[in-house]
């Protein structure tokens, strides 16, 4: 069987005080619905230079990726795409007011995703980062000690989002 497509998906992150929030899109200001950045690798790019590079050139965002990804799963769009989604800590990005191109962006708390993101998958990748986070926080998994800082202040006991 043929490999499908990749397309690379990024779950942008930051810290405000003790919540965390994730940045979703809206790739078109007449479109309904909300995503994570996505993009496709140019020739000789891998994968995490893909995300990195989307995310600062559309929305100004400048962080560390996860090492690993998080995970991966078919896009809904017939099945012909494999995503593969990486989390992201935001380190800086440009104001808010700044319009770099065309998509819009909108920080939320992950009880927002959820009424936002259509897709299963990506919500049960939120969930997934939602869980690494708390790893991260009780010093459970530091295999991205290094490049990865801990998220400070995340409850652990907090539940997941709830995929109904």
């Amino acid at each position: 069987m043929a490999e499908l497509p990749k397309l690379y998906c990024v779950i942008p992150f930051r810290q405000a005080g003790t919540q965390v929030e994730f940045c979703l899109v809206r790739p078109l200001p007449t479109m309904a619905h909300w995503d994570f950045p996505k993009t496709q690798v140019l020739d000789g790019e891998c994968g995490r230079s893909a995300v990195l590079r989307e995310v600062e050139a559309t929305l100004g965002l400048i962080g560390l990726l996860e090492w690993e990804a998080l995970g991966e799963y078919r896009d809904s769009r017939g099945s012909t795409l494999q995503s593969i989604v990486f989390l992201m800590r935001v380190e800086n990005g440009h104001d808010e007011s700044v319009r770099l191109t065309t998509p819009t962006r909108r920080w939320c708390l992950a009880e927002e995703v959820h009424a936002r993101i259509r897709q299963k998958p990506l919500r049960r990748m939120v969930n997934e980062a939602l869980r690494r986070m708390r790893q991260y926080s009780r010093g459970i998994d530091t295999r991205c000690a290094d490049s990865y800082p801990a998220v400070s202040g995340i409850d652990p006991t907090s539940a997941e989002i709830d995929l109904v």
